[in-house]
């Protein structure tokens, strides 16, 4: 995803995306400066030149990138030929992301006895495609003509890109006391050269700053989220979740799905990440169901899938859309954002209250379960055909890649589709409103929905059920039962569809080797023919997969098995987001095997996103596993699972909880839990109240 020798920041819906050296530059298809799905610069490259030794050039020396940007460490090349020739500079690039201004700052510090001086020149670019045209993105389209323009600014230029509807957008770009040497506009590209001079004193180091406001830019919700979890065991890595999952929220106020190719909204992605921060970060949760109940389809449109009731795919933006080259503006392709939305503002409930759901989320809420039973059959499953549109999608669950719904010889299912997961996901959106009903005494439509989820549960065990494998299959399809063994059940579990006399054998299924790396889950069964760890969904490991799957088996009571996933998914999180200093982020998925020749089970898959929402919303969603965590009487309980924490492995972990208008510390160590309120404060961000005396809640195990 991100090409070798890259590097990214993101922030504010902005993605700058850096080569070897730290810059952007237009002869490296994999770097840019993006925003609102437009590459806003295909160059931004500051080049410092040696004026004694002009050809001796930089070798990278190191790279450091994370939520608050990336440095790209330099060392001058030795200027002379012979073995051990001084060094002279040392030369470092900050690139940092602040509302709309990428900001590049350039650092020489000079390491011999002498001033020297070097030419500094800064060169931008751009055409200002739309990110689908962008070569590295997946089916890049043709380019759209666009009239560009170049203007002389003060220490900078003025580059804008018109496309044939009307809309103008436009980079500034400026060099810190330099000077513009070249303006140029041809057909399509507009550029820029400035120029500056600097000395640098014997031992010292002297700094420029470069940088790119973008415009338009959207306007800003006002969010801001700290979900608190440490592990003794991961020291460190919920804080780099959560960096992650700041530096990815739109100004929208909803996470991005992941960088550098989908810095967009996505229903489901976003929707899950809810799920999974929950306990520790309402104000994200709550951001996120009010960004997605304002997107909500109120009419009909064959060309998006829109349908009354509806919650978006996917919201692009961008120039395509207005031209008729995208229909992602938003695209409603997708049969589980609907059902997952209805559920989200059900347990957002549960933790902060039904007095926290405006009559708007709840009427969103009913819309969505309205659709849900809607577009159900006489058994309530929820199907999907493919769009028969250039743009579609051939699939509409999470795994939405065209080869993922396949039997286990490769056979491609049959139109019309019905996941496992998604049936999951009704049936708790069923329940959940049922549940928001009857607080607000409609007691006839939550008896309705009742009813209606209860067939659902028993239909699904009847025709879903594998007994040669002991566990649910992949799909039905027009054909019949897609007898494939996949990860989908494990949501199947988390949503409470299951059956409790069939949980062991499905827990038991999901964790046998064909299915259990060291990494996580894989998403299909390595017994089947048609098993590819090197897919993107018939045999890789997605560490949120893993996450849902874990919370699934604590909701079962399944200690041991819940322990086994937190422990390997935790471990591959580490590994993902702290294993290379230059490549920072979740991995949104890893190759499925497992094999030391790629580091058992958690290489990076080559079409990953780095960092991706859900993967860093995972490191909380494995904690809500192992920390057993849930609501009873309107108090948050822990009940952990057997053995986590006890052993050198895992460790003493802690978190801070918010529920109803309070916050809760809670300490697990060993086989002792604390839940202990600590303050006033409000799921919705309001002040605490620190004077109150609290009793301490323990549970020994």
């Amino acid at each position: 995803m991100i090409p070798d020798g890259c590097a990214l920041a993101v922030c504010d819906g902005i993605v700058c995306v850096v080569g070897e050296r730290g810059d952007v530059r237009s002869d490296h298809a994999g770097t840019g400066v993006y925003a609102n799905d437009t590459q806003y610069l295909s160059e931004f490259e500051v080049a410092v030149t040696d004026r004694d030794a002009p050809e001796s050039g930089w070798d990278r020396l190191d790279r450091q990138a994370g939520a608050d940007g990336m440095t790209t460490v330099l060392v001058g090349a030795a200027p002379g030929e012979g073995r051990g020739d001084a060094r002279r500079f040392l030369l470092k690039k900050d690139v940092a992301i602040d509302g709309d201004v990428v900001t590049v700052e350039t650092t020489l510090r000079n390491y011999t006895p002498e001033e020297r001086v070097v030419d500094v020149e800064l060169t931008v670019a751009s055409d200002f495609q739309h990110v689908f045209e962008c070569p590295g993105f997946f089916a890049a389209r043709d380019p759209v003509d666009r009239d560009a323009t170049a203007s002389d600014r003060e220490s900078g230029a003025e580059l804008s890109g018109t496309s044939p509807d009307g809309t103008t957008r436009g980079a500034t770009v400026q060099l810190e006391g330099g000077r513009t040497t070249s303006v140029e506009a041809g057909t399509d590209t507009a550029g820029a050269v400035v120029e500056r001079t600097l000395e640098i004193p014997p031992g010292d180091e002297t700094s420029v700053v470069a940088t790119a406001r973008l415009r338009p830019i959207r306007g800003r919700v006002d969010l801001s989220f700290d979900p608190s979890v440490s592990m003794a065991s991961h020291p460190g890595l919920f804080d780099v979740a959560a960096d992650t999952l700041r530096a990815l929220v739109l100004p929208a106020g909803v996470p991005a799905a992941g960088a550098p190719r989908f810095v967009a909204p996505f229903g489901r992605d976003a929707l899950l990440v809810g799920f999974q921060t929950l306990p520790f970060a309402p104000d994200l949760t709550r951001s996120v169901l009010t960004y997605f109940a304002g997107r909500q389809a109120s009419t009909t449109d064959p060309e998006t899938l829109a349908e009354p009731g509806k919650i978006p795919h996917e919201g692009r933006r961008g120039d395509l859309p207005a031209l008729g080259r995208s229909i992602r503006s938003p695209y409603y392709g997708t049969v589980d954002a609907t059902p997952l939305f209805a559920a989200l503002v059900a347990a957002y409930a549960e933790w902060a209250g039904e007095d926290a759901i405006t009559n708007e989320l709840y009427d969103a809420a009913l819309r969505a379960v309205e659709w849900t039973v809607a577009t159900g059959d006489k058994d309530g499953f929820a199907w999907y055909e493919p769009h028969d549109h250039d743009y579609g999608l051939t699939h509409h669950g999470w795994k939405d890649s065209d080869r993922a719904i396949a039997r286990p010889d490769g056979t491609a299912a049959t139109p019309p589709i019905a996941l496992a997961e998604v049936q999951g996901y009704a049936y708790r959106a069923l329940r959940g409103v049922s549940e928001l009903a009857a607080a607000r005494d409609d007691g006839d439509l939550a008896q309705r929905l009742d009813e209606r989820a209860g067939r659902l549960r028993e239909a699904f065990d009847r025709e879903f059920w594998l007994p040669d494998e002991e566990c649910y299959a992949l799909a039905l399809d027009a054909d019949g039962v897609v007898e494939a063994v996949a990860s989908n059940q494990g949501h199947a579990l988390w949503s409470g569809i299951v059956p409790s006399e069939r949980a062991d054998d499905v827990i038991g299924r999901l964790l046998a080797p064909d299915m259990l790396t060291d990494a996580g889950l894989r998403t299909y069964s390595a017994s089947h023919v048609a098993f590819d760890p090197l897919s993107y969904h018939r045999g890789s490991v997605w560490p949120h997969d893993t996450s849902i799957a874990a919370m699934g088996c604590a909701r079962y009571g399944r200690d041991d098995a819940a322990a086994v996933l937190v422990e390997r998914g935790l471990d591959a999180l580490a590994a993902g987001a702290t294993g290379d200093s230059g490549r920072w982020g979740f991995p949104e998925l890893l190759v499925g095997l497992d094999d030391s020749d790629v580091n058992e089970g958690r290489a990076r898959h080559p079409d990953s996103c780095e960092p991706a929402a859900w993967s860093a919303g995972s490191a909380f969603g494995f904690a809500r596993a192992a920390l057993g965590l849930g609501v009873e009487s309107g108090t948050p309980v822990a009940e952990p699972a057997a053995g986590f924490g006890s052993g050198p492995c895992l460790g003493t972990t802690e978190a801070t909880l918010h529920c109803r208008e309070q916050r809760y510390a809670v300490r697990h160590s060993g086989d002792s839990t604390v839940v202990m309120p600590t303050c006033r404060a409000s799921a919705a961000g309001g002040p605490p109240d620190s004077d109150r005396d609290h009793p301490e809640v323990t549970t020994d195990g």
